[in-house]
């Protein structure tokens, strides 16, 4: 629930690192145009953590009592829903395989289940060795769709299921991913475990359903989509009615914006970009900007835009928190930052405050503290808003055109 806010409070991110938000975004591009400038010259941080500014000073909140929310999504999941998942799991994620009983021998044009070991004189090679790996003989790769070395699948025609077997491969006189064994003979054993037959969302049974999807029955999978699907829509109809209560916030409400804190906010987001991106020659600036389509006017315009909507929101939360007694637990919090480093990857909680406070870990805490506390604003601000769901409209224009279709072909 509080993505939205997430992404309307710390919006510039986006801007400052072009590819998205935080470090991780860095951009190849971006470091070849300057990694060869010689200029080490730096530009100063601008102390954000002063700016802990209380909401009240500079708000004056609008009647947000029963705010009246309008959405227009469609938010049921039906049983085609859940069909039409599925098949998306088994188109975009398959093909999948399982043991075919009725097989035994190997034939061209079969996906075959084996593990191999490789080996180079008599002693396996790094990288050689790997269990319960399906290969297409005749492509010479693996059912995945990654290749092999030529000859790799030969000596598998034939065989049986049980058997093992010796094939002789010679690699290629160029061979950079192990230049050791580029043009060796070696020797790959091969234990052919099963031959495999392609699974279809209407073939699956209860044991595939339990090794692919951890589902205790076929039925268990479908109903594990449907949760899924239900869950992403309830989390979908919440963001859509929040995001329509930071708009209402946003146009009601009226902020005296502090214009100290949002130039000192720009410039740190300058600096931070010019430090992460320029290696902190600001003389680069111009050249790794055009490079993705911006020029300096037109970024600064876009952080300025950026800022000026997160700050007011962030000193309307405060306000609003302030009025309502609406205060922050520090555990749940703690247990909220948790997350947000594991998912996002960050390493540990210091480094989420550096990021998000554009080198400022102290402004960052701070910041990521108005996120969690815009999300419990917005909970009890959603309790009495006034939520009006307008239908999607089906767009019948088709079905019309199939009807007169049907009609004249009569």
């Amino acid at each position: 629930m509080k993505k939205r806010v997430l992404a309307l409070l710390l919006c510039v991110s986006t801007a400052i690192s072009m590819t998205g938000c935080g470090s991780k975004g860095e951009s190849v591009e971006a470091t070849e145009a300057v990694e060869n400038t010689e200029s080490t010259e730096e530009v100063p941080a601008v102390p954000l953590a002063q700016y802990d500014l209380k909401g009240s000073d500079y708000v004056t909140l609008c009647d947000y009592s029963a705010i009246p929310v309008t959405i227009s999504g469609d938010y049921d999941v039906t049983d085609q829903d859940v069909l039409d998942y599925v098949e998306k799991i088994f188109t975009q994620g398959g093909p999948f395989y399982t043991a075919d009983p009725d097989k035994t021998t190997v034939e061209e044009g079969d996906i075959v289940n084996v593990d191999y070991v490789g080996k180079l004189d008599g002693e396996a090679f790094s990288g050689g060795t790997a269990e319960d790996q399906n290969i297409d003989v005749s492509n010479n790769s693996s059912a995945s769709g990654s290749g092999f070395i030529d000859g790799f699948t030969d000596g598998l025609i034939g065989a049986s299921v049980g058997d093992v077997i010796d094939s002789n491969v010679t690699f290629p006189d160029e061979y950079p991913n192990n230049p050791d064994l580029a043009g060796k003979e070696v020797v790959f054993t091969f234990t052919v475990n099963s031959i495999q037959k392609e699974v279809t969302m209407d073939t699956m049974d209860d044991e595939f359903a339990s090794k692919q999807f951890g589902a205790d029955s076929v039925d268990g999978v479908y109903k594990q989509v449907r949760q899924y699907l239900e869950s992403s829509a309830e989390s979908t109809h919440k963001n859509d009615i929040y995001s329509a209560l930071e708009d209402y916030l946003l146009e009601n409400c009226t902020v005296d914006m502090p214009a100290d804190y949002r130039s000192d906010v720009i410039e740190a987001i300058r600096a931070n970009f010019i430090d992460r991106y320029c290696s902190g020659d600001e003389s680069q600036m111009e050249t790794v900007l055009s490079s993705y389509g911006y020029t300096e006017e037109s970024i600064e315009q876009e952080w300025s835009d950026s800022v000026e909507s997160s700050i007011k929101l962030e000193l309307i939360v405060k306000a609003i928190a302030e009025k309502e007694d609406i205060q922050i637990d520090d555990t749940e919090f703690e247990d909220y930052v948790s997350t947000i480093v594991s998912s996002g990857g960050y390493g540990d909680a210091d480094t989420l405050y550096s990021n998000y406070g554009y080198g400022d870990s102290v402004y960052g805490k701070n910041q990521i503290r108005v996120i969690y506390l815009a999300g419990l604003v917005l909970d009890k601000l959603a309790e009495t808003a006034e939520v009006t769901e307008n239908a999607v409209e089906e767009n019948t224009e088709s079905v019309e055109s199939t009807e007169s279709a049907d009609s004249t072909e009569e």
